[in-house]
C-alpha cells in the first residue's frame, strides 16, 4: 500500500496489535495468542454496517484462497456491543474469521470508526502495514502483497531469545532422576488458573496439557543436588546472557510426557496471577535420544523446533508464548523449574 494520508497514524509499522480477548461466532474465546505463528489481515469494522464494509469483506473473500496459500488468515473484528452485529451472519464469511470484541479494542487501535481499518500483521502480531481507505479490490491486493509468497514458513528464520546450556546434568544423573520419578507417586499436571472467586487452582485439561508430574520437595534426597547444580551451571550463564540475577527457584518438577497425547500446548508461564512472579523458565531434557516429537516451539518468532540434548537446559523468559509439542513415540522425561530475582520474591510473598 502506498504511503499517504490514508494510513492510520496511531499504530505505526512495527507496533504490536493489542487485543485483550474477543469471542468467535461459536462463542469460544479468541486472543492473538491463537494467531501467533501465522500472519494475518485484521479488518476492523467495529459498529459499521455499510455497503462499503460488505464490499471490502467480499473483496477479501474473493482472494481468500491466495491468502490461504501464503499461510495467512483474514480476521474481521466487530463491535460486540453494536445492536446490528448479528447482521454480519449474512456476510460472506466462509473463509473469514469473525471476532467480536469490546469498543475499547478499537479505541486502543486508534480507529475513528468512520470507515473500515485494515492492518496486516506478522506472525508476532506486529503491524507490517495499515490503511483505512481505497477501492476494496485494491486494498485486498495490496494486503496480499505484504505477505511473503511462502507465508510464515518462508520468512527469515528469527530465533527465539532462548539460551541453551549443555551438560547441566550428567547422563548418569539424568538416569537417576528418571528412576526417581518412576519410583515415586506422580499426578496429572494441571494448568495454573483462577476460579470465579479469584482463588488459584490447578485445572486439568488433557486437550491442552497432558503430563505426569512429581514435585521434588525440599526434603527429597535429590533436591539439594539439583538446586546446587542449577545454581552452579545455569545462574552464571543467565547472568551473562540476560544480565539477570537468578536468586530463587520455583517448584522443581520431574515430568513425563507419554506418546498417548503428551503435550503442553501454547501458553505463557507467568500469565496467571498466582505465578506472575516467575521470570525465567528452565527445561532440562533427561532422555532426548529415547523419544520422538516433544519439541519446544515459540510460535511468535519462527517455526523452529528446539530439542535440547540429554542433560542440557533450555532457558527462556516466562513471558514467551511457547508449547511442548506432542510426543509421537516413546516417553519424554524432563526437569522443569523457574527462576526469579529478589524483587519478584518480595512480590510473591506480598501476594501470598
Amino acid at each position: 500500500m502506498a504511503t499517504g494520508d490514508n494510513f492510520a497514524r496511531e499504530i505505526r509499522v512495527g507496533d504490536r496489535l493489542a487485543l485483550d480477548y474477543g469471542v468467535r461466532k461459536d462463542k469460544t474465546l479468541y486472543s492473538l495468542d491463537h494467531q501467533a505463528g501465522r500472519p494475518a489481515v485484521a479488518v476492523a469494522v467495529g459498529a459499521l454496517a455499510s455497503p462499503a464494509v460488505m464490499q471490502l469483506l467480499s473483496a477479501f473473500e474473493r482472494r481468500a484462497g491466495e491468502f490461504k496459500l501464503r499461510d495467512a488468515d483474514i480476521l474481521v473484528f466487530i463491535d460486540a456491543t453494536a445492536p446490528h452485529a448479528i447482521d454480519y451472519e449474512s456476510a460472506p464469511n466462509a473463509p473469514l474469521e469473525f471476532i467480536y470484541c469490546l469498543p475499547r479494542t478499537f479505541k486502543e487501535w486508534g480507529w475513528d470508526g468512520a470507515q473500515p481499518l485494515v492492518f496486516i500483521i506478522d506472525r508476532n502480531a506486529r503491524v507490517i502495514s495499515s490503511a483505512n481507505a481505497g477501492a476494496p479490490d485494491d486494498v485486498a491486493q495490496s494486503a496480499l502483497e505484504y505477505i511473503p509468497a511462502g507465508g510464515a514458513s518462508d520468512e527469515a528464520q528469527q530465533p527465539a531469545p532462548v539460551l541453551l546450556i549443555p551438560n547441566v546434568f550428567s547422563a548418569s544423573f539424568c538416569g537417576e532422576l528418571i528412576e526417581h520419578f518412576e519410583n515415586n507417586p506422580h499426578v496429572k499436571g494441571g494448568i495454573a488458573s483462577m476460579d470465579a472467586n479469584g482463588a488459584a487452582y490447578n485445572r486439568i485439561d488433557d486437550a491442552k496439557k497432558k503430563r505426569e508430574d512429581f514435585i521434588l520437595s525440599a526434603e527429597d534426597r535429590l533436591f539439594a543436588p539439583v538446586v546446587e547444580t542449577l545454581s552452579r551451571t545455569c545462574a552464571p550463564e543467565i547472568r551473562r546472557a540476560f544480565q539477570f540475577d537468578a536468586a530463587y527457584t520455583d517448584r522443581i518438577v520431574l515430568a513425563r510426557y507419554d506418546a498417548d497425547g503428551g503435550c503442553f500446548l501454547r501458553h505463557r508461564d507467568n500469565a496467571a496471577p498466582g505465578v506472575a512472579y516467575r521470570q525465567f523458565a528452565v527445561s532440562i531434557n533427561l532422555n532426548a535420544e529415547e523419544y520422538e516429537g516433544g519439541h519446544l516451539l515459540f510460535p511468535e518468532y519462527s517455526s523452529c523446533r528446539y530439542k535440547a540434548p540429554t542433560g542440557a537446559a533450555v532457558v527462556f523468559s516466562a513471558t514467551l508464548l511457547h508449547e511442548a509439542t506432542h510426543v509421537l513415540k516413546g516417553r519424554r522425561y524432563v526437569l522443569l523449574t523457574f527462576f526469579h530475582n529478589t524483587e519478584a520474591e518480595a512480590r510473591r510473598l506480598a501476594a501470598a
